[in-house]
């Protein structure tokens, strides 16, 4: 569904509604406050909160997408791939924290069953992709073949989680970029296969 320039400021006032108050407070009639407008006007653009979040999670699997095609068109390595997909999160969460807290809100995939579905499958996609990078790694002798792919890949996508959480815990107040490379760093160090040379 692509957004008219409408809807497109409806879904930015959602998401830093739900930053800000909570999925709780997340309403038509808070959206509406929110903009400054009625809610039969909302109406107009969406037929309900439910076509929002819709909206929103189309939005961030978009903004995956992007870097997904880009990172398969630049040809990299496979270490180098999982690299600049989590790094990309790091920079497009840094730049867009209200995203960030709105696509952390676990109480908006609980109570709603159809985001929660559909967050799955988002993450089953980046899940996938980083997966099949780290057998890539393995078959080339770049990560020790005994480490199961699944667990590797779960060490990498909850740290990220955790860090970011924790940026946002505590004001956002440190370089999220710079903190994100320094953990993918240390990773690294403890999964890939030394060189003997």
């Amino acid at each position: 569904m692509e957004l008219t320039q409408r809807q497109e400021d409806i879904l930015q006032a959602a998401i830093s509604l739900i930053a800000r108050e909570g999925f709780r407070h997340f309403t038509v009639k808070n959206m509406a406050k929110e903009l400054k407008t009625s809610e039969s006007e909302l109406y107009r653009h969406f037929s309900g909160k439910e076509q929002v979040i819709e909206a929103i999670l189309n939005y961030f699997d978009d903004l995956s997408d992007l870097i997904l095609v880009e990172i398969e068109e630049a040809e990299l390595e496979p270490l180098e791939k999982v690299h600049r997909f989590i790094l990309d999160r790091y920079q497009l969460f840094s730049v867009q924290n209200e995203l960030t807290m709105a696509m952390f809100s676990v109480e908006m995939h609980y109570y709603d069953h159809g985001s929660g579905q559909r967050m799955s499958w988002i993450v089953a996609k980046h899940r996938n992709f980083i997966v099949s990078c780290l057998k890539e790694a393995q078959a080339q002798g770049l990560i020790d073949p005994s480490h199961d792919p699944m667990q590797l890949f779960r060490i990498l996508i909850g740290s990220t989680r955790f860090l970011i959480a924790q940026w946002n815990a505590c004001g956002q107040e440190f370089d999220l970029v710079e903190e994100g490379e320094k953990l993918l760093h240390s990773i690294w160090n403890l999964i890939i296969v030394a060189d003997e040379d």
